[in-house]
């Protein structure tokens, strides 16, 4: 399970202490490793003493300098959880979506992620969002192209799945949202691009509604794999793509390995709605 959150600015000490005292109230600490963002940071052993180390200096010095943005993680090989935040330079990195990133273990509760989300929602202002399950892979790893590869085949058939990658993404979802998840959010930017098609994907959801800024759309009463083989209802998955239609990105790059193409990776985004 994830929730990714895109925005149009990087994240500031300010609000990204505010997220971080959030999610370890919610979720505690179960991390044992960290490195900044930075090219060529190196990844360090998570402890208290690096955690006041965060906190005191580390956190209020983001954006002075090389660090825009730190992942954890918990070095579990299965059901591992992950946070991460990243803000790209406005600047020589100009129309890059910055963006933070959570990942849980498949079985977490449904209703305190959606709280968890709805929390966070009141904190950072965002262009898109979603949540649900998702393919984890390591695209930057020595399997790469192995993980795409495969997940071009498990994508085509589990359409209630997210196939990530997230460096190809940051270069488009400032213009639009990417596809419908069970989780699916709208920022107020967005909206006031096409209103209508808002309020169409709201009356089209399993369930919609507001925090602060920002539309929330559920496609069921929970996360589906959406097994094409098995013909898995998709109803509302298909009804808030019809609707999100003018406010879904035009074009996004190959995902990675040797199946995906410009072509298929926009095929695959508009899966719901498109031929």
């Amino acid at each position: 399970m994830h929730l990714l959150l895109f925005v149009d600015a990087p994240p500031g000490p300010v609000i990204a202490r505010r997220v971080w005292d959030l999610y370890l109230r919610r979720w505690g600490d179960p991390f044992r490793l960290y490195k900044s963002t930075s090219v060529g940071a190196l990844v360090k052993p998570w402890s208290a003493a690096a955690r006041r180390s965060f906190e005191q200096i580390e956190l209020p010095d983001l954006r002075r300098h090389e660090d825009w943005g730190y992942g954890f993680a918990d070095e579990r090989y299965s059901d591992s959880w992950m946070y991460m935040f990243h803000g790209y330079r406005p600047v020589s990195e100009a129309g890059k979506a910055s963006f933070y990133r959570f990942e849980f273990d498949w079985h977490v509760d449904l209703d305190r992620l959606l709280s968890f989300t709805a929390d966070v929602l009141r904190i950072v202002d965002v262009v898109s969002g979603y949540g649900g399950y998702f393919f984890q892979g390591l695209p930057n790893g020595p399997y790469a192209r192995t993980y795409f590869d495969q997940a071009y085949a498990w994508g085509w058939r589990y359409w209630g799945v997210e196939v990530e990658d997230l460096d190809v993404s940051v270069d488009h979802m400032l213009e639009g949202y990417k596809c419908p998840s069970w989780i699916t959010i709208i920022g107020e930017a967005l909206k006031n691009k096409d209103a209508s098609a808002v309020r169409r994907a709201e009356a089209a959801a399993f369930r919609a509604g507001h925090v602060a800024s920002n539309t929330v759309l559920l496609a069921g009463p929970s996360p589906t794999l959406g097994d094409r083989h098995l013909q898995t209802p998709l109803t509302y998955y298909e009804a808030i793509a019809r609707a999100l239609e003018p406010l879904q990105v035009r074009q996004h790059g190959s995902f990675g390995g040797s199946r995906w193409t410009d072509a298929n990776t926009m095929a695959w985004l508009r899966r719901f709605s498109g031929p």
